[in-house]
């Protein structure tokens, strides 16, 4: 075979190949975008309240969770106040405490302690705290801290039916805005 024919061979295979490996690339499969199960994504919503509903609201949610009947009452103005009795020395003994709270970071709600009183007797607030922490059976999301004068109420692991949580986004009583987030995990 004369030289010419046989660069035409070779340049005809290279051809070949070259045009084999073109179309193997056209129809392999290409990267796919990572999408990310919907079944593991959650979904939720706002939900904006009053100082009015949210007390209504904490006072029925205390009640059913109560495992004896509270004797005492959750209102909102300025600050959150907590009234009622303590029973002591085979009597009861007015009891009031209030709270200022703020948002958190991460969606749960501080309270500092502003004031607490037993009758007319103002009692230091860290003690107080001390007492409660180490007699009172509390909520397991309900974590005190005596010396920064603080209740934790951690919302996010606050037992709620189908895997939902909640956060506090905003609270600002003064201007009575109030706002949550209700999250569901995807099923």
């Amino acid at each position: 075979m004369n030289k010419w024919k046989r660069l035409f061979f070779i340049l005809l295979a290279i051809n070949f190949i070259l045009a084999a490996g073109f179309v193997a690339l056209v129809l392999l499969p290409g990267e796919q975008a990572q999408v990310k199960d919907a079944s593991e994504s959650e979904y939720g919503f706002q939900v904006t309240s009053t100082k009015e509903s949210l007390a209504a609201f904490v006072n029925s949610y205390l009640n059913d969770k109560a495992s004896n009947k509270l004797d005492y009452k959750v209102e909102i103005d300025d600050d959150v106040h907590v009234a009622g009795k303590i029973k002591a020395f085979s009597t009861s003994i007015d009891a009031f405490i209030a709270f200022e709270p703020t948002v958190k970071k991460n969606g749960d709600v501080e309270l500092n302690v502003t004031k607490f009183s037993l009758g007319k007797l103002s009692i230091p607030i860290s003690f107080v705290l001390n007492y409660m922490d180490s007699f009172y059976e509390l909520p397991s999301f309900v974590h005190v801290h005596p010396g920064d004068k603080s209740i934790e109420v951690r919302l996010s692991e606050m037992p709620l039916t189908n895997g939902m949580y909640v956060k506090a986004d905003k609270i600002n009583l003064e201007k009575d805005e109030i706002e949550f987030s209700y999250y569901h995990p995807k099923q």
